[in-house]
């Protein structure tokens, strides 16, 4: 009972922030993403035997036996009430980019784990049902099932554009820093809906908002696109700096990045950035744009740069990690 998925992480234009529903990881507000390329994915082997007599978790080659594995298990038990199969299981994932850092690592990780635990089991389902179960080990995950651009709104998210609908579009991952975020997503989103004076203000504008970016990129408007991509990631940050006790996710290198991008943009508007809850930075762009824009980066931060275009949703491989 052994089955290998490989699911891309995202970036959200417009961000889940908030949970309606803590248990089910039902969302304040839609969101709006685009899948990544296989620059920025995460491989998962799932087998379930009776040969293990608990779950074990192998992460980048490094076993873990903390929250990780706690989470990684509640999530599988769902998968054995689903199926009826009592066995534990052995999980042995890969990144292709640093783990907890804001990279999205749990969209792309619970995605994969939903789709090779769902199939080393024999279920045979659909994406929407992966996109829920992949939902309850990870609000964004859901998004990463699917390809190209994906509006996730309730239970599950659906494809709004496929990765073939706009080629040209970029993603620059900048990261600055490769260490472990201090506060997790989680606890960042507790604080944020309970204690943040401008989260309900954000929460009546995203309605709008969204309208705004699916229009945006229906008719392939990057001028417009960045524009509500930048706004909205720095209303998102106003919002997490504004909680008590105070959170923060960008540092000095982050705030060099928004400036250095508004300069590039001085003229003509070729770039956006975009912030999950890390001080890495996505620059949305187009093909035609990304060798200037890697060489301004690199001169300022000499830093780690991943690109990517628009990408496929979940797949499966013979080639097993264990």
């Amino acid at each position: 009972m052994k089955a290998t998925a490989i699911a891309n992480s995202n970036i959200a234009f417009v961000k889940y922030w908030g949970k309606k529903d803590e248990f089910s990881n039902l969302p304040m507000n839609p969101s709006i993403s685009m899948t990544l390329d296989e620059n920025l994915s995460t491989k998962t082997t799932v087998e379930f035997s009776d040969k293990y007599e608990e779950d074990v978790l192998i992460l980048n080659s490094e076993k873990y036996s903390d929250s990780k594995l706690v989470r990684v298990s509640n999530f599988l038990d769902k998968m054995r009430k689903l199926s009826g199969v009592i066995y534990h299981a052995k999980v042995v994932s890969e990144n292709s980019f640093p783990t907890g850092t804001g990279i999205a690592s749990s969209a792309s990780g619970f995605a994969a784990l939903a789709a090779a635990s769902s199939k080393a089991l024999g279920l045979n389902l659909s994406d929407k049902e992966l996109s829920g179960l992949a939902r309850q080990g990870s609000g964004s995950a859901c998004r990463s099932v699917y390809g190209g651009f994906v509006v996730w709104d309730d239970e599950f998210s659906i494809q709004f554009k496929d990765e073939l609908f706009w080629p040209e579009l970029r993603d620059i991952l900048v990261i600055v820093d490769k260490d472990e975020k201090k506060i997790s997503s989680r606890d960042a989103m507790k604080h944020t809906v309970q204690t943040s004076s401008l989260y309900k203000k954000r929460l009546q504008a995203l309605l709008d908002i969204i309208r705004r970016v699916k229009a945006a990129i229906g008719s392939k408007d990057f001028q417009s696109l960045a524009h509500e991509i930048m706004n909205e990631s720095d209303s998102l940050h106003a919002c997490i700096k504004d909680t008590v006790p105070k959170v923060e996710y960008l540092n000095e290198a982050s705030y060099r990045i928004i400036e250095l991008v508004k300069k590039l943009n001085s003229v003509s508007t070729i770039a956006a950035y975009t912030f999950d809850a890390g001080p890495n930075a996505h620059i949305i762009t187009l093909e035609q744009y990304v060798p200037g824009i890697k060489k301004e980066m690199l001169k300022l931060f000499g830093v780690q740069l991943i690109e990517s275009r628009p990408g496929r949703g979940i797949r499966y491989s013979e080639e097993h990690l264990l």
